[in-house]
């Protein structure tokens, strides 16, 4: 199980590493956090020059809390990418890395091999880097849970969900607004990852930069199966995901009322109590504890 603490980010904003412009203009806006990005977004031509461009934006220092996109270690030069954080002015907001292609707890476990070694150059608290993995396959699909207890780096799941991005071409569907395709995928990584232990589930990017509505719809469906937020390849598309992705006003009193309720019945030594006109115990609590979790980011 996962000992790693992250708070649940409700978006991650992606920037190119080869777009010096971007990383910079990244940490000026709405996101949470970020994805400063070494792997697919960037040429094969253009990998050194996109890890000069991040270490010196590591070096001025980070507004933001942010996740390095690294190579797979099966695919690429992972050591170069990690390589680009001994430039930092210090790791207070280098979250961790997000792995690409993850398949199986090798992968993970290589990873996070490679992160006690970067701590240890940088002289920082070991285990402070965290891993979250981005299943694009089936094979990564089948392999979540054991991914998600192979390190106690791994920090949540996310899912490559974009609509012809390597998970649905791996997978041979069809995607629709609806996404009827992604709706196993989707329920199977939120029940693992739970299973787990991990609360940060992470929903993927949608490519269409014009389509509002439907940007809204897959983020509302992403929510209802359970996820927590959603990463995004431009700032505009933030303001939606906030929006499906933070409580209400009404589920924010709801839980604030519910735990006040349990705490008043906990002390008089009652398990369940009653709230609203429904029977509560430690299940709800915790449904509350993490809806007031995810408030605290508005």
């Amino acid at each position: 199980m996962s000992t790693t603490s992250i708070p649940l980010h409700r978006t991650l904003l992606f920037a190119p590493g080869s777009r010096p412009e971007l990383l910079a203009k990244a940490q000026t806006g709405e996101a949470d956090a970020l994805i400063f990005d070494l792997e697919d977004s960037v040429p094969v031509n253009a990998k050194d020059e996109a890890r000069r461009n991040i270490a010196s934006v590591l070096a001025a220092g980070l507004a933001k809390p942010m996740f390095l996109r690294i190579s797979n270690p099966r695919a690429g030069d992972a050591v170069s990418d990690l390589a680009v954080l001994g430039q930092a002015r210090d790791l207070s907001n280098v979250a961790g890395v997000i792995l690409p292609k993850a398949d199986s707890e090798n992968d993970v476990r290589a990873v996070a091999a490679l992160l006690t070694s970067v701590e240890e150059k940088l002289g920082a608290t070991a285990g402070h880097l965290a891993i979250l993995p981005l299943i694009e396959t089936c094979l990564g699909l089948r392999n979540t849970f054991e991914m998600a207890r192979a390190s106690t780096r791994v920090c949540g799941m996310s899912l490559a969900s974009a609509e012809e991005g390597d998970f649905m071409v791996d997978l041979g569907g069809r995607w629709t607004p609806e996404s009827r395709a992604l709706a196993y995928a989707r329920s199977k990584m939120v029940v693992d990852a739970r299973a787990a232990g991990l609360q940060w589930i992470v929903d993927g990017v949608f490519m269409n930069l014009r389509d509002t509505d439907a940007l809204r719809t897959e983020c509302e469906i992403a929510r209802e199966l359970g996820f927590v937020g959603k990463m995004a390849i431009h700032p505009t598309q933030v303001a939606v995901m906030h929006q499906v992705f933070s409580p209400s006003e009404e589920e924010v009193d709801y839980a604030t009322g519910l735990l006040a309720a349990f705490e008043e019945g906990e002390a008089r030594g009652v398990g369940a109590v009653k709230y609203r006109g429904m029977m509560v115990d430690y299940a709800n609590v915790r449904l509350a504890q993490r809806t007031l979790s995810l408030a605290k980011r508005r």
